[in-house]
């Protein structure tokens, strides 16, 4: 179902059948991404467009659906953009950093855009989880994640739901425009590149085998 952002046509028959099911459409959160670990360049053009079509025009698609067909008519709501932390750049992910910062430029932008339908637009930008998404990663890369937070450990499922809950309430409306990083303090750390432990015996960052 998530590729089916991707198209603009497929992500407004998505919120259709949303209001057909239900009547309303509140709250938006956009929470289709993914991308591969790779040094910058290797990633070819098939794989860059993969990733920031996914990440960035999925994102649009999806907005702006719910926009036109349902927030702008109901005199507000939310819409709740999922991403990563680029802050400090992502070795290994370049691709996946790119379509991230345009995530938030994206929401600084239709939060502006939007304000004075009464939609509030916000981000939440996370660093290193515990998910089933890091059993693709190579073992090393996996064992190592932990190591550049400065919690010393990686976030919980509980902990980004909690943060999405808050920004779907009356609350989280304050914080339009905003986005809002969960990631242990991951973007104060300073250590060096890779961390110990990351690089095999050759001094290289392993890459993710890709099938």
């Amino acid at each position: 179902m998530a590729g089916d952002v991707c198209e603009r046509a497929h992500a407004r028959r998505l919120v259709e059948t949303v209001l057909e099911r239900a009547g309303r459409l509140d709250v938006l959160v956009n929470n289709a991404g993914g991308q591969f670990f790779g040094p910058a360049e290797l990633i070819g053009a098939k794989g860059w467009r993969a990733v920031w079509r996914l990440n960035v025009d999925g994102l649009l698609n999806m907005a702006e659906a719910a926009f036109e067909l349902a927030l702008e008519q109901a005199g507000g709501g939310t819409v709740v953009n999922g991403t990563l932390s680029p802050h400090h750049g992502m070795p290994g992910m370049a691709h996946s950093g790119a379509a991230r910062a345009a995530a938030e430029a994206l929401t600084r932008e239709l939060a502006r855009r939007w304000a004075r339908a009464g939609v509030a637009v916000t981000a939440v930008a996370a660093g290193h989880f515990d998910t089933q998404v890091l059993e693709k990663h190579p073992a090393s890369v996996r064992a190592g994640a932990s190591r550049t937070v400065s919690l010393q450990r990686l976030g919980t499922e509980a902990e980004h739901a909690w943060l999405i809950a808050l920004l779907a309430s009356s609350l989280g409306r304050a914080f339009s425009g905003t986005t809002i990083t969960l990631d242990g303090a991951r973007d104060n750390w300073r250590g060096p590149w890779p961390p110990p432990g990351l690089a095999d015996e050759s001094g290289e960052v392993p890459v993710e085998e890709r099938r």
